[in-house]
């Protein structure tokens, strides 16, 4: 039996690395991806506070079951097309692209596949693990974290922009720096709290991966996320995959900051998360 992988992470992760470990080690993860590897027909599906915010449970599933069939058989009805295209024009954080769209009609003229195994990497998945654990049989999903002081003080603030009002925590445009940094690292640790939360009650199986140590540790890392999916990848292919990760230049930023404006608490959460502060 095949299975299903997922990639979530809050934004800014480091997982453009992570996906192209798996990809190089033969995990489809789609043909429409942007430069972070993320699926951008998860994100026009999901991507979507308002949809999110209205919508039921079927709601939830009928748009994941139109995800797997354009992932799992590299087809589409014409009737999921329709819906589809209507997901995507109704989302206002998406951009409309013409390339996309002729993409998703000619899906109606390719010829069915059945992969048994196949994942996504997108940073809302997280969002969603519940409703995609309830509906893949063979869940497999691997959460990113990099470290909690590095992520409050990064430019990529759209997960709190677009999701933090689910834990009380919003941006204003009289916020200081200071206050989007202790409110971005709050967002880290509620996000980060209620998915190892979830986690533990998922049908399917559920991998935490620390980013620094993806990075300081390759071999060991990428090994063991590889034994978690279940790929069979040959010593010479697993050689190459560990010159995959890069320590990135902002690794360590928090540093250059004055940590004083976090609470005892967050700092506390950031340390059990296994990282040095």
């Amino acid at each position: 039996m095949g299975a299903v992988i997922a990639i979530g992470a809050l934004g800014g992760s480091g997982t453009r690395a992570i996906a192209q470990v798996l990809m190089d080690a033969g995990i489809y993860l789609g043909d429409s991806l942007n430069n972070a590897n993320d699926n951008k027909l998860f994100t026009r599906l999901f991507k979507n506070p308002s949809f999110y915010n209205g919508a039921g449970k079927e709601e939830i599933q009928e748009r994941l079951a139109i995800f797997e069939e354009y992932m799992r058989t590299d087809h589409l009805s014409p009737k999921s097309i329709k819906r589809l295209l209507k997901a995507a024009f109704d989302n206002p954080l998406a951009r409309n692209s013409f390339t996309f769209n002729i993409r998703i009609l000619y899906k109606t003229l390719s010829k069915p596949c059945n992969r048994q195994t196949w994942g996504w990497k997108e940073p809302n998945t997280q969002i969603y693990l519940q409703e995609i654990d309830g509906f893949f049989d063979n869940l497999k999903y691997l959460q990113v974290i990099r470290h909690g002081l590095d992520m409050a003080f990064s430019s990529n603030r759209k997960q709190l922009a677009n999701w933090g009002y689910r834990y009380g925590i919003h941006i204003d445009e009289a916020a200081t720096e200071q206050e989007i940094a202790y409110r971005q690292l709050e967002y880290w640790i509620q996000s980060t709290r209620e998915v190892i939360e979830k986690g533990k009650h998922l049908r399917g199986d559920f991998l935490l991966v620390n980013h620094g140590e993806f990075c300081a540790q390759p071999e060991a890392q990428i090994d063991r996320m590889l034994n978690f999916i279940g790929a069979d990848v040959s010593p010479e292919k697993r050689k190459a995959l560990y010159d995959i990760p890069r320590t990135p230049r902002s690794a360590g930023r928090y540093r250059h900051h004055d940590l004083g404006i976090f609470d005892r608490s967050q700092l506390d959460f950031v340390r059990e998360m296994g990282f040095d502060v």
